[in-house]
């Protein structure tokens, strides 16, 4: 007959394997749940345009027309954070709350830019055509996605599990620019989704939310606040291209120093602060984007203001 003390050995032993058993089990949904979304940067480049009429730079000393990644010294991966103003960042939406990292989470660029130009105002601007090496433009290779249950898209398409989908990592990338003040802070950012699609745009409650919830069977609500976003760039007069026939992505008016050229001409600044994230709560920010590879290239323009 088993003693006493046998069965109190594998009834505890037992226990201890059930113990592990929902500990391993519980992690790796909740690895799944707080799995930030690593995504490399392969190519990032900042291009200032018209010639040599604007210039750019990082540390207000060493000017030029572009800037690399490699110029930069920032992280090339971005993870999934999100915010309300374009300042002020926070992991999620699926993740475990608290506040994001610079340069750890999401990717920061202070820049200097400066001009003797008659136009003034700084815009992000000249969204980019097929076949074209100059503007501004988002591209990933994309990554097919196998989920593990089903789930509903966009128009309440259903994803069946096992199925293949693919979802790009750039449909999820946010960009914010906004000038920056004398202290070294940025009083209003614009946030502007390079994809350019308001419908899979912030907090939608299919793709990503929806598998979240059907993989998970965890409560989970949607933001309540939507932040102010824009979803394309201004556009230069076809007649004019130093005229912006829109101020959406206006981001600062250079102001006069007392610095002059070899021409003695007035030298006008501005600084900004650029940065770059994966948004929590977009709908294509699911595990299927991990690891798709990005590549960047935003282009900054001088032009007069729209009257």
């Amino acid at each position: 007959m088993m003693s006493l003390r046998m069965m109190t050995l594998r009834l505890t032993l037992s226990i201890l394997g059930l113990i592990l058993y929902l500990f391993i089990f519980g992690s790796v949904t909740y690895a799944w749940v707080t799995m930030a979304q690593i995504n490399n940067i392969d190519n990032l480049t900042l291009i200032a345009s018209s010639g040599r009429e604007l210039l750019i730079s990082t540390d207000d000393e060493n000017y030029d027309t572009t800037i690399s990644l490699q110029q930069l010294h920032v992280s090339n991966q971005l993870k999934d954070v999100t915010t309300s103003d374009g300042i002020h960042f926070t992991r999620g939406g699926y993740m475990e709350r608290g506040d994001a990292i610079a340069q750890q989470d999401y990717m920061v660029i202070d820049l200097y830019f400066k001009s003797t130009a008659r136009e003034r105002d700084l815009f992000l601007m000249n969204r980019t055509f097929e076949n074209s090496n100059r503007g501004t433009y988002i591209e990933s290779n994309g990554i097919n996605f196998i989920p593990k249950v089903h789930y509903t898209e966009d128009n309440h398409r259903l994803v069946l599990k096992d199925s293949i989908i693919r979802y790009y990592a750039k449909d999820a990338v946010r960009i914010s620019f906004g000038e920056m003040d004398e202290e070294g802070q940025v009083q209003q950012a614009t946030i502007y989704d390079p994809s350019e699609n308001e419908f899979r745009g912030y907090g939608k409650s299919f793709g990503a939310y929806s598998y979240y919830l059907a993989r998970t069977n965890t409560p989970l609500s949607l933001p309540e606040y939507t932040p102010s976003i824009i979803y394309g760039l201004s556009e230069p007069d076809p007649a004019n291209p130093y005229q912006a026939l829109d101020n959406r992505s206006w981001i600062s008016r250079l102001k006069p120093t007392d610095e002059t050229d070899l021409n003695g001409k007035t030298i006008y600044k501005t600084k900004i602060r650029l940065c770059i994230w994966i948004e929590g709560w977009d709908p294509d920010a699911i595990d299927g984007i991990l690891n798709d590879q990005l590549r960047i290239q935003l282009e900054f323009k001088l032009a007069h203001r729209a009257t």
